[in-house]
């Protein structure tokens, strides 16, 4: 029965979570630490005519204070602490849900974040289900139809999409969707956009879709070329499993062998791989959303770079780092689910 598994379920969910957490905290330290030796939050006051200005922020943004709570010195004893740290104020703040505001846009970061959150998760949301609904279907057909004419297919053109690099092909599909189709059919208007979320004055689902095509389309290419390889390797391993041969011997059918025996068991692997990569594809869409002038994380990190607005560039990387962490331990429940072994470990 399924409620026999829930105690382990939960104890597995319980440790992994608790895992979680110094990892968590470690990647703040690093965060904090590269984000203060790269940015200096008081650059943007070097050509002020007021000589105080910037000891007044300094002051303000508590910059006077050490950078840890926990300092290195030469004598001994080896460590001085700080009760008052610029990484213990901050730290604090951000946990308690007070981000400041940004220095550039004076609106509160929080918000800012949240927007452009809600619009890179629009984005990979789509361009994730879509890739894995792909690749999982190529990877099944090309280790059940092993050496066919279209399993040769599937591999060549997998190698062409790992290969291509994606502002590459988001150029061209910009190109050939937006401008080139649009004059050899003789189109009014393109039938896809390459610009923002919608056209000016409109907000409806259909036109949302038109923008959004060609971004999940280049987020997907070299998903779909990954996941389906590696899909097809775990199908064949699986499919060559003593108890899918015993399956067979008993007369189970070959759909039936393939979609509850096969598939179950291979996605395990796969489930490593896109949980990293969707963990990845979080910060990493910073090329795509340029390009397509998308107004995600990826936008908001460069916009923050440009201006050094380390306001915003704190709680994104913090963000961006919980978000990988929080795909890492989805990919282990998940284990636990698809396999009761995984749960005893």
């Amino acid at each position: 029965m399924l409620w026999v598994c829930w105690p382990a379920v939960l104890t597995f969910v319980v440790r992994r979570i608790a895992y979680s957490i110094p990892v968590i905290l470690l990647a703040s330290i690093l965060v904090f630490g590269f984000t203060r030796a790269t940015t200096d939050p008081l650059a943007r006051f070097t050509q002020t005519r007021d000589p105080n200005l910037i000891e007044r922020e300094r002051l303000r943004l508590g910059l006077d204070k050490p950078l840890y709570p926990v300092s290195l010195r030469a004598s001994m004893p080896p460590f001085e602490m700080n009760p008052e740290s610029q990484y213990g104020r901050w730290i604090s703040e951000f946990a308690r849900g007070d981000w400041g505001e940004s220095f550039t846009t004076r609106r509160d970061v929080k918000t800012e974040i949240w927007d452009k959150f809600k619009n890179t998760v629009k984005l990979i949301t789509w361009g994730i289900v879509l890739s894995a609904l792909i690749a999982i279907s190529i990877g099944v057909y090309s280790a059940a139809r092993q050496y066919s004419l279209l399993d040769y297919a599937f591999t060549g053109l997998s190698f062409f999409g790992l290969s291509m690099p994606a502002f590459w092909f988001a150029l061209m599909a910009i190109d050939v969707f937006s401008f080139r189709m649009t004059k050899w059919f003789g189109l009014s208007e393109p039938m896809f956009f390459s610009v923002g979320l919608h056209n000016a004055g409109q907000t409806g689902f259909i036109d949302f879709l038109r923008h959004l095509a060609l971004p999940v389309m280049t987020l997907s290419v070299q998903l779909i070329a990954g996941w389906s390889r590696y899909q097809r390797s775990s199908m064949l391993d699986v499919m060559s499993s003593d108890y899918i041969r015993t399956a067979r011997a008993k007369g189970v059918s070959r759909t039936k062998v393939l979609i509850k025996h096969g598939l179950r068991n291979a996605l395990i692997p796969l489930l490593t791989v896109m949980a990293i990569d969707i963990g990845a594809l979080f910060g990493g869409l910073i090329i795509t959303e340029q390009i397509f002038s998308w107004p995600g994380m990826g936008q908001l990190f460069v916009a923050s770079m440009q201006t050094g607005d380390t306001q915003i560039l704190l709680p994104w990387l913090m963000v961006t780092a919980t978000f990988i962490v929080m795909f890492n331990l989805l990919a282990d429940v998940l284990y636990g689910v698809l396999d009761p072994r995984i749960r005893l470990s």
